[in-house]
């Protein structure tokens, strides 16, 4: 399959989805939407970075700004799945799980907007770090993986700062000094271990994603 052919394949297919999402999807799960959307954007920048092969461009280094400022609303998509408490899952007699189509389907689609962020946002990252890698440092391809962790880390702190200080990655572009002055303030180590936490998850999707490649070459 051609480069341009999967990029607008991904585009098609996340545009189908967020309009799904914001015509049919009712509150309180109203913000999957707003989410996905956010979730796609370092997906779409990733792609358009790969249109520029000289690191001397500033459209690349602008890009890979803006794409480092949203990657961790990919990954962030995976928390939204803890609002599925909201469902109310268990019966109060027995407390099986209930058989409601419609709790069902709620599930389905906020496990799919996970899923389809943080595989394809992996991608992104995995794509983006190697093509920083070959422009800046074409002899040192191990650095790839230094900058890959570096920006796991980076995005699960974004995540943190999302989730508990309700902050979006827009507000550091209008906003900077007022979001440092906030991030400054949340470091404990219940905030390192979060940290940790969801980057071993990062790079256990990423590791993953190598482990198929590899298996469907061996097919």
């Amino acid at each position: 399959m051609k480069q341009s052919t999967f990029c607008w394949l991904i585009r098609l297919y996340f545009w189908s989805l967020i309009i799904l999402l914001a015509v049919f999807v009712k509150p309180p799960y109203d913000f999957m939407a707003f989410n996905t959307f956010l979730g796609y954007l370092p997906i779409e920048i990733g792609m358009l970075l790969r249109r520029f092969n000289d690191r001397r461009a500033l459209a690349f280094w602008v890009l890979l700004v803006i794409w480092l400022l949203f990657y961790p609303n990919a990954p962030y998509v995976s928390t939204d799945l803890f609002h599925l408490s909201w469902l109310h899952p268990h019966t109060n007699v027995t407390g099986i799980l209930k058989t409601d189509p419609v709790m069902w389907l709620i599930f389905a689609m906020m496990l799919v907007c996970a899923l389809s962020c943080l595989i394809l946002g992996t991608i992104s990252l995995d794509h983006t770090t190697r093509q920083l890698t070959q422009l800046t440092s074409p002899h040192h391809p191990r650095l790839q993986y230094c900058r890959l962790v570096l920006f796991m880390l980076t995005a699960s702190t974004g995540i943190y700062i999302g989730r508990f200080l309700r902050l979006h990655s827009i507000y550091l572009l209008f906003t900077p000094s007022w979001f440092f002055k906030q991030l400054w303030g949340i470091w404990s180590w219940p905030t390192v271990e979060f940290i940790l936490i969801l980057t071993g998850m990062q790079l256990i999707v990423y590791w993953l994603l190598k482990l198929t490649q590899q298996a469907s070459k061996m097919i």
